[in-house]
């Protein structure tokens, strides 16, 4: 396995958040990855598409305290560089894979939202025995999505050459206008991120207008029919999905269903919130983490007791 680490200057381009990134490279990837904390079990934190590790940095604050936490930039978003070509889900799941073996992080937790819980379950799926416990957060998934407020841009196959191909040439060449940023953001956020300000936030806004951003959503957009499937089998970590009530870009509705197909262990649907659940109510957000990370520790390779959270204030 061809993978290495080291410190390397920060692109200029990158999101402002937190001390220089460490690199990971593995078979022509690159990706920033940002540790925190020395000793505990191992965390790993993946972002969805368009923003960065920057949307956990109070769930880093708070793991790192007694866990080794490792948050990435994704392949094309944060201050990671764009891959020369298109990678799909298993790729991901490939080079994720490489650098929890890198880091010997196994059994890690793995916590991710959209794209990053799609990632997170198919490294489970592909390793389960590398992973304690998972975390999914509005979990990416063809369903999912196309019940959501941008479902528009996976239309069905009949009509994919007339609607879908064209707009994903589009997003290609896309570059936001700064003062279109705190708009497209406001759409992810639910009642609670706007009281917050979240749309505001400038790290958000740095990844937003990041020249690599749109053909990485393309990217992930292009490959959403055929790849983000999540399946839990018989053998699979104990899991938690934690859902923002509000949320535009999926569907709760449909997330619902997913969960009674996959039967977590814990359940959390949090009021207020959309797309970015763990800035708009970081508090609540990290403290359903905590709790199924206790249970799990305390449950010691069995199951969790099955519980769903509705935090409704």
């Amino acid at each position: 396995m061809s993978s290495s680490a080291q410190r390397s200057p920060k692109p200029k381009d990158g999101p402002p958040h937190g001390a220089s990134p460490e690199w990971f490279r593995h078979k022509g990837l690159e990706v920033a990855v940002h540790r925190a904390g020395d000793h505990g079990p191992g965390v790993v934190l993946l972002h969805n598409g368009g923003t960065s590790h920057s949307i956990w940095r109070h769930q880093i604050a708070d793991l790192a305290t007694d866990h080794r936490v490792v948050a990435v930039d994704l392949p094309g978003f944060g201050a990671s560089p764009l891959p020369s070509q298109p990678i799909d889900l298993e790729t991901h799941v490939e080079l994720l894979s490489a650098l929890i073996q890198h880091d010997e992080l196994a059994p890690v937790t793995l916590i991710g939202n959209c794209m990053g819980s799609a990632i997170a379950a198919g490294i489970a799926a592909r390793h389960p025995g590398s992973v304690r416990a998972l975390v999914l957060i509005n979990p990416l998934t063809d369903a999912t999505f196309a019940a959501g407020g941008l479902g528009m841009l996976m239309a069905s196959s009949r009509l994919r050459s007339v609607v879908t191909t064209p707009v994903r040439a589009v997003l290609r060449r896309l570059r936001f206008p700064r003062v279109t940023a705190p708009l497209t953001l406001r759409f992810q956020v639910g009642p609670a991120g706007a009281r917050a300000k979240v749309h505001h936030d400038p790290e958000l806004t740095a990844c937003l207008l990041r020249s690599e951003q749109a053909p990485a959503l393309t990217d992930v957009l292009a490959d959403l029919p055929t790849s983000y499937r999540i399946v839990r089998g018989p053998d699979g970590p104990p899991l938690c999905t934690i859902w923002g009530a509000r949320n535009r870009i999926l569907s709760p509705r449909v997330g619902a269903r997913l969960d009674s197909v996959l039967r977590p262990e814990h359940r959390a649907l949090v009021r207020h919130t959309g797309h970015l659940p763990m800035l708009e109510r970081p508090n609540e957000v990290t403290k359903v983490i905590r709790s199924f990370l206790a249970e799990v520790t305390t449950a010691d390779g069995g199951r969790p007791t099955s519980r769903t959270v509705e935090i409704v204030r």
